[in-house]
């Protein structure tokens, strides 16, 4: 039997029985706790070895049924109080994935499924989360960490992230209530690590964290959980591991040191990108020691915006449209100069292709085109910095000058003194080799430099001030002219590489428009990025926003569906990862990208050629309204060093047959990788999306709040939504469900995060499961102060009548799961289970028709004054404590898991004609 006490912190539920020296002991497990809603309780899960001589035992809903009620209490009372509790735990049980709750960010469906996949699987303690770009995994993780934190407050969590992205990652944090410090350089990072005195819960710097001097103590640190955003960066090349860079190896010591109940996350919507060793190695750090490579295969998940739905498998995301790109003819001294800087610095061609010194210098080539095609200014800029590099000082003839036309530089002063600008890009240089933390300045290895001729380098950069002094704006001329046209009221983001085309672009819309756009750059502070992308939010702010590729990751931009690419980067990720700011949850229309080529260069033909080979070979396998994605997730596939190596073989276009050849051969081979990879790993995505929603549903909170909190429907209020119209996802209102609760409008709903409006512009905050005055009634119901469980019950007039199919009672059990982790134990899940019992003997009911039943027999009429059959009661007894016996046996895997069960009787119930 399994039995239930009552102590001074409430109801318990017995766990064992234990001698202790001759006396009785027994550990007790609290109710579950969700009845204490987002408010939580100081009540701990289990107390061990009570002396059972200081509890009361508590008659079970059977035992109770047997016995009249007490003085001052009647059946009709006891019976109504029974099923009330009833619905209260189902309320609770049937809503595994917390979807009924409410919290301060929103949760998807996608999200809460995951949450539940991970913390319910004891195999997926290391897990990498590749959901795709605006996805939300940040979100992902925040919800993980709260539900991990809820069981076991003392863990001690690790969140690495780029500098740029800690800021983002602590707002959302504290959104959540998560108790997490920053670590970051300067003074907006205030956490402690190592020792004592250390800050339990940290999100990091990785940047920071991996600099000599405190690799030691970030990584000696123990850690119960690690997370690290942004995991692509993590990079080992060499088959089968050893060649890691730095960030890779701080993350794999790290992880040597957790404990076999350790938890690992690593997260990036781009986690091939087209190198299968560097993938495998990602992954060989989700290995535990000893295990075999297809162990990791169940602990990657994918998703793109086309797998995810909303509870009532409606599309979240709209499409996106890519417009052909508009050819800018910068004019033949422009192609000119493109060709004498490749010619500077393409690689000695007596050094063999697979050289470290080679491959340096033909990604040195390869970015100086990018620079130098993205704007005048850019590629000026990038030869200033190698004559910097080089030791040239101001003497050089053409650096001064061309330092002068730079201004202003990164939020420099227009007329900023020559001599301070080039100590201040001196430290830059110095700033990027050693932390890589200037995502706008070309990132260049250290140990091969160039062989610089100063004197070739003094003739591009007054070649380049001299294109610079004469036409400055022509490629933004254009930008307005064929591009931005139609932009009427619409907010637009702008994307460019270099810091210097940033600048340039900014200073010409400020000076067209008459407003200052909104900047996202390197090395900006976390507060002035906070208050560049609030202000572009704003109705009445900038219209456009202008980012470096600093801005690529991490970035909520969907308050607008214009994205437009001023350069192309010879990384394709980069294109989807631009994209991913603005095609997030909460884009509202369909996302219109352009972008911007110079005429003549090798981007124009690649992409071109790419396009059209991915078009051929993947027409049967995808819509056409689909394809953009595709070939966003096929071009993220093919390795970026060969594409620029095709790229960067010719200062300009078109190309020539052996390199449209390679060009297809690229594409087909990343289509090949992305149909393997998803092949792979899609079924991972399948058993997240089957997981059990439960059978609660809004319209049963509906029904609590009306007839336990007396909340008035209001009328006239609406939530936008999206629908599928003519092959594009639209934007459309629909009306919503608002009561009236403590005179405030509250929600009651799946609205996915959208604004809930009325009429005259009042709104309406979401209510749930774990909002207080709802919790507060949960409790009371499902532990009145009265006995409650037993019910005798007559069904009304005109409702199905269950005894007439031989149907006599029913017993109700909730059973409570725990786990053993760390030395403690935690919640693991909740389960509600109904036995009818017939005049042949007993059938449990599958979980949609107790759920029904329960519905129904809050319905049922009360019997005043019942006369129960004796071998009835017997019956009910003996189901009640046979089940209550199985349900808290542990299976073999329960057993290897460290998992427990107790059971809650909640109901016995018999019907009456």
């Amino acid at each position: 039997m399994s039995r239930l006490y009552r102590r001074d912190t409430g109801l318990m539920a017995m766990l064992r029985e234990l001698d202790d020296f001759g006396i009785r002991a027994l550990d007790l497990a609290r109710a579950p706790g969700r009845f204490w809603g987002a408010e939580g309780t100081n009540v701990p899960l289990l107390t061990s070895s009570v002396d059972a001589r200081r509890v009361t035992a508590v008659l079970t809903p059977a035992e109770l049924l047997a016995l009249p009620p007490e003085a001052g209490d009647s059946w009709l009372a006891r019976s109504r109080r029974s099923v009330s509790a009833a619905f209260a735990w189902f309320l609770l049980a049937e809503d595994p994935q917390r979807r009924l709750d409410v919290r301060p960010v929103v949760t998807l469906a996608h999200q809460a499924s995951l949450v539940r996949h991970v913390l319910d699987h004891a195999n997926l303690r290391r897990v990498l989360i590749a959901d795709e770009v605006g996805l939300g995994k940040t979100i992902e993780a925040a919800l993980i960490i709260g539900e991990l934190l809820e069981q076991q407050p003392t863990l001690r969590i690790l969140y690495l992230a780029p500098a740029r992205l800690v800021g983002n990652v602590m707002r959302e944090f504290r959104r959540l209530e998560l108790p997490f410090r920053a670590w970051v350089s300067g003074e907006e990072g205030d956490a402690r690590l190592g020792g004592k005195n250390g800050d339990a819960c940290v999100v990091a710097s990785i940047h920071r964290a991996v600099h000599p001097s405190h690799v030691d103590k970030v990584s000696r640190t123990e850690w119960d959980v690690l997370i690290v955003d942004e995991a692509h960066h993590l990079s080992d090349w060499a088959e089968g591991g050893g060649s890691p860079v730095r960030k890779y190896k701080l993350v794999q010591e790290i992880v040597s040191h957790l404990g076999p109940e350790g938890r690992l996350f690593l997260l990036t919507g781009t986690p091939h990108q087209g190198h299968a060793a560097r993938f495998e190695n990602i992954l060989r750090l989700l290995k535990r020691p000893g295990e075999s490579d297809e162990a990791v295969r169940g602990r990657v998940i994918y998703r793109t915006k086309e797998d995810v739905r909303d509870w009532d498998e409606r599309p979240l995301f709209p499409l996106r449209r890519v417009r052909e790109p508009v050819a800018v003819d910068l004019g033949a001294e422009h192609r000119r100069w493109l060709e004498n800087i490749h010619d500077f610095f393409e690689p000695e061609r007596n050094e063999r292709p697979g050289d470290a010194r080679r491959r340096a210098a033909t990604w040195r080539c390869g970015l100086a085109l990018q620079w130098a095609t993205s704007s005048v200014q850019a590629g000026l800029g990038f030869l200033v910095r190698q004559a910097l590099r080089a030791g040239a000082n101001l003497k050089l003839r053409g650096l001064q000058r061309a330092l002068t036309l730079l201004r202003p530089y990164r939020d420099g002063q227009p007329d900023e003194p020559v001599v301070r600008l080039f100590e201040r890009m001196q430290h830059d240089i110095v700033r990027q080799e050693q932390t890589s933390s200037l995502e706008d300045l070309e990132d260049l290895e250290p140990e091969h430099p160039a062989v610089v001729q100063l004197d070739k380098l003094s003739h591009l950069l007054e070649e380049g001030s001299a294109l610079l002094e004469r036409d400055p704006n022509k490629k933004w001329d254009i930008l307005f002219e064929q591009v931005l046209h139609d932009l009427g009221e619409e907010k637009v983001v702008l994307f460019a590489q270099p810091i210097e085309t940033v600048t340039a672009l900014c200073g010409y819309i400020e000076r067209r428009t008459g407003r200052r756009p909104a900047k996202i750059i390197g090395a900006q502070s976390e507060q002035m990025r906070t208050e560049q992308i609030d202000a572009f939010w704003r109705s009445d702010g900038p219209q456009f926003l202008v980012s470096s590729r600093a801005g690529g990751e991490g970035l909520n931009l969907q308050v607008a569906r214009r994205l437009v690419h001023v350069d192309v980067p010879w990384n394709p990720m980069e294109l989807e990862q631009r994209v991913g700011r603005v095609h997030r949850f909460k884009s509202r229309r369909t996302i219109l990208v352009d972008t911007l080529v110079v005429k003549d260069s090798r981007e124009v033909d690649t992409y071109r050629v790419a396009r059209e080979k991915l078009h051929s070979i993947a027409r049967t396998v995808v819509a056409p309204e689909r394809f953009e994605e595709l070939y966003s997730r096929v071009m993220a596939l093919v390795p970026p060093e060969e594409l620029q190596d095709v790229m960067g073989e010719r200062p300009l276009g078109p190309l020539d047959p052996s390199e449209t050849d390679r060009i297809n051969k690229l594409v087909t081979e990343g289509f090949e990788q992305w149909r393997k990879f998803h092949d792979e790993y899609a079924g991972n995505q399948r058993k997240v999306r089957a997981l059990d929603p439960g059978q609660a549903r809004w319209s049963d909170l509906e029904s609590l709040l009306t007839e336990e909190l007396q909340a008035r429907p209001l009328h006239d209020f609406e939530v936008l939504r999206f629908r599928t119209s003519e092959e594009e996802v639209v934007d459309a209102s629909e009306v919503a469900t608002v009561f009236e609760v403590a005179g405030r409008p509250r929600a009651c709903g799946d609205y996915s995060g959208m604004p809930v409006t009325g009429a005259r512009g009042a709104t309406a905050d979401a209510i749930g499961l774990n909002s207080p005055e709802v919790s507060a009634v949960l409790r009371h119901l499902a532990f009145p102060e009265r006995p409650s469980g037993a019910a005798v019950l007559r069904w009304p007039a005109g409702r199905p009548q269950l005894t007439s199919t031989g149907v006599l009672g029913l017993v109700v059990l909730a059973r409570q799961s725990l786990r053993q982790q760390q030395g403690t134990w935690v919640e693991h899940r909740l389960e509600l289970e109904g036995s009818l019992i017939r005049t042949d003997g007993a059938q449990q009911l599958p979980p949609t028709e107790l759920a029904d039943l329960l519905r129904k027999l809050r319905g049922a009429v009360a019997v005043k004054e019942p006369v129960i059959d004796a071998s009835l009661l017997g019956s009910v007894k003996g189901i009640e404590s046979q089940r209550s016996l199985e349900l808290r046996q542990p299976s073999d895997t329960d057993h290897r898991d460290g998992i427990r069960h107790v059971v809650w009787p909640v109901l016995a119930a018999v019907f009456v004609t």
